[in-house]
C-alpha cells in the first residue's frame, strides 16, 4: 500500500441519510463513539480515536451486525435500534473509487478481507492523522454490494455536520 498517497489523495464532499444500529441498551446515545474507541474497529485502532460507523442503506447494516461484529453470536429480538442520520462531509476519502484504490496500490479484497483490520485500520489512522479529512466511504466487508460511511467525530467542523434524526425501528 502507498501510505504516503493517503496525506495527498483529493477528498469530496457527501451529503444524505445514512444509518446505524446500535445496541438497545446505548440506544439513546447515537453519536457515542465509546465502543469503537475501546474495541476498535475496521477503520480505526483501539484506544487512538473513535470512529462513527453508518451504513448507506440498511441491508448493509444487518450485515455488518450480524456478520461482523456480533458474528456467531445470539442476539434477541430488539437487541438493536435503528437510527436516521443526516450527513455532510466536506472532506471524505472513497476507498469504493477504483482510481482511488489504483492510487493507493490496495484493493476492494485487501480492505474488505474478514478477520482482517490491519490494512483498513492503518488507512483510517492514517487519514485521521492527516487531520483534514472528516471521514471515509468503504466497500462493507458483509454485504456484497454495500458501503458504509465512516466519520471521525473529532475531526469534522463547519459546515460538515452529522445530526441524529430519529429512531426508526428495532431489529431483529
Amino acid at each position: 500500500m502507498n501510505t504516503g498517497a493517503l496525506y495527498t489523495i483529493a477528498t469530496k464532499p457527501i451529503n444524505g441519510t445514512f444509518f446505524r444500529y446500535i445496541r438497545t441498551k446505548y440506544g439513546d446515545e447515537p453519536l457515542a463513539v465509546i465502543g469503537s474507541l475501546l474495541n476498535g474497529g475496521r477503520y480505526n485502532v483501539a484506544g487512538l480515536f473513535g470512529a462513527l460507523y453508518l451504513g448507506f442503506d440498511h441491508e448493509t447494516c444487518q450485515a455488518e451486525v450480524s456478520d461482523g461484529i456480533a458474528a456467531g453470536v445470539p442476539f434477541k429480538k430488539g437487541a438493536f435500534t435503528a437510527w436516521d442520520y443526516s450527513v455532510y462531509l466536506s472532506a471524505i476519502v472513497r476507498l469504493d473509487s477504483q482510481s482511488i484504490q489504483n492510487e493507493l496500490q490496495i484493493s476492494k479484497a485487501q480492505i474488505t478481507e474478514r478477520g482482517n483490520h490491519w490494512t483498513a485500520s492503518g488507512i483510517g489512522e492514517h487519514l485521521h492523522k492527516r487531520g483534514d479529512v472528516d471521514g471515509l466511504v468503504a466497500p462493507s466487508a458483509h454485504h456484497v454490494n454495500g458501503l458504509c460511511l465512516d466519520v471521525f467525530l473529532d475531526r469534522i467542523n463547519a459546515p460538515s455536520h452529522v445530526t441524529t434524526g430519529r429512531k426508526l425501528l428495532t431489529w431483529p
